[in-house]
């Protein structure tokens, strides 16, 4: 009797065919792009304290064995492409991990806050004096950065590297960009042109020679035109300014016709483009690695970051005694139709009821129920951050769900909805604990992300 329409819903192929259509496009496009022998590029934008995030990019793409034969940046873009193609990728990682402010400016707190934006901070006369330092003074000394950059970054190395190399900065004097490939930059000037490429216009003045240099990002902030020049096809652009309007992407290839280019952005940002702080960069490092994993496939989710399309919820609800999932189904304002088994209460009762809670059309139960489990874990705060499973996910909701902390929440979508969802996971989850165990391909992933990143827990 309820063969045909449990069947509907069991189908999850057609489910996972229709997530892939509407959540990993792009990871179809980068799998089929990157498939070819085609030479890739990466170039970086500038972004000052942002830049954290490109250095985790690169670190997701070592493990996507994809083989990068160029690297082009622009301000902090370029720091990071010398830094990775001289001293390598964990070099390079370990200094954003290490980043303060005092360690690269010569700035009072004042000043900091207010490269910060943190203008409320700061009282009448420390705003005066922050700004006094900006303007008669010729902007802020960073001497310690140059003196940092010149100990890490080798010229010798990244000359002898069989990547290919460049970087952008605006010539001042000559009202011009200054494009820099390694083969054309005069011996013992190339990190002279990388810092004169992050010369951030609130910095005193990048001088070579008897020419003044400012940051190459007033000329260009995402320099795809030099992988173009240097002949590349497919390219990975990361923008960790993200102030396109609109599709993102179209802007870019609207400009690079001939190129296939794969355009990473931060899902989250942290603190300004002057925030230089080793906590934040390294939230930037983990999100840039599980943005990158998430655009290749390897991940998905809306809100977090998901390995594996599973059902956690089904895992449980088909489990329960009869009497317990009537009165899962109470807890929602349903009631169960009499003596149906657990498959007609769950796909034909439960999964319609969430697909309207939750507005979406029908995919598949496991993606309405991946959907559900994501905002709920966002109204608990539960840490972004992280590679879950779905079972994981429940799991965090169920042990951080405490009814008594909101006993005085009153808004509506709590009232109606979250509360309702939130008594039923939580149920769910006490009738019929869950006992398996994480797949073994999660747990290599895990194990690969920590220890690409440094991460201890």
């Amino acid at each position: 009797m309820y063969y045909n329409i449990i069947n509907r819903f069991d189908q999850t192929d057609i489910g996972r065919c229709i997530q892939m259509k509407r959540h990993s496009l792009l990871a179809v496009f980068c799998t089929l792009l990157f498939s070819s022998l085609l030479p890739v590029a990466v170039v970086f934008s500038g972004g000052g304290g942002r830049g954290a995030y490109q250095v985790g990019v690169y670190g997701a793409l070592l493990d996507l064995d994809i083989e990068i034969e160029g690297i082009f940046g622009t301000s902090v873009g370029a720091i990071n492409a010398a830094g990775i193609i001289s001293e390598g990728y964990e070099a390079t990682r370990d200094l954003w991990y290490d980043m303060e402010y005092t360690q690269l400016m010569e700035a009072s707190p004042e000043l900091y806050n207010l490269l910060q934006g943190k203008l409320f901070s700061l009282n009448t006369l420390e705003l005066a004096s922050a700004l006094r330092l900006l303007t008669t003074e010729g902007g802020i000394d960073v001497s310690l950065l140059k003196e940092k950059l010149r100990k890490i970054i080798s010229e010798e190395k990244i000359r002898k590297s069989r990547m290919d190399f460049g970087v952008v900065a605006y010539s001042l004097s000559d009202v011009r960009p200054f494009v820099i490939y390694k083969e054309n930059c005069p011996e013992g000037l190339l990190v002279d042109y990388v810092l004169a490429s992050a010369n951030f216009p609130a910095f005193k003045r990048e001088e070579i020679g008897n020419e003044l240099f400012i940051d190459g990002g007033v000329y260009s902030n995402i320099p795809l035109f030099m992988a173009r020049e240097r002949g590349f096809k497919e390219v990975v652009a990361v923008d960790v300014m993200g102030l396109r309007i609109g599709n993102s992407l179209a802007y870019v290839n609207l400009f690079n016709e001939g190129m296939e280019v794969i355009l990473l952005e931060p899902s989250q940002q942290f603190g300004t483009v002057m925030t230089f702080d080793g906590e934040i960069s390294v939230k930037y490092v983990i999100c840039g690695y599980l943005d990158t994993m998430k655009a290749f496939g390897k991940l998905v989710g809306d809100r977090y970051f998901i390995f594996g399309d599973s059902d956690p919820l089904a895992d449980r609800f088909l489990c329960l005694d009869l009497e317990s999932r009537c009165e899962a189904l109470a807890l929602v304002g349903l009631k169960a139709v009499e003596n149906a088994p657990a498959e007609y209460h769950y796909y034909r009762q439960l999964i319609p009821w969430l697909e309207t809670v939750m507005d979406c059309e029908f995919t598949s139960p496991a993606l309405t129920v991946m959907k559900v489990l994501e905002e709920l874990a966002e109204f608990l705060e539960i840490d972004r951050l992280w590679p879950y499973t779905p079972g994981l996910i429940l799991e965090k909701v169920e042990s951080t769900w405490d009814p008594a902390l909101y006993i005085h929440e009153r808004s509506v979508q709590f009232l109606t909805k979250y509360n309702k969802l939130l008594r039923l996971v939580t149920y769910v989850s006490e009738k019929s604990p869950y006992s398996g165990v994480e797949s073994a391909d999660f747990a290599e992933f895990v194990e690969k992300f920590r220890l690409r990143l440094s991460l201890s827990n």
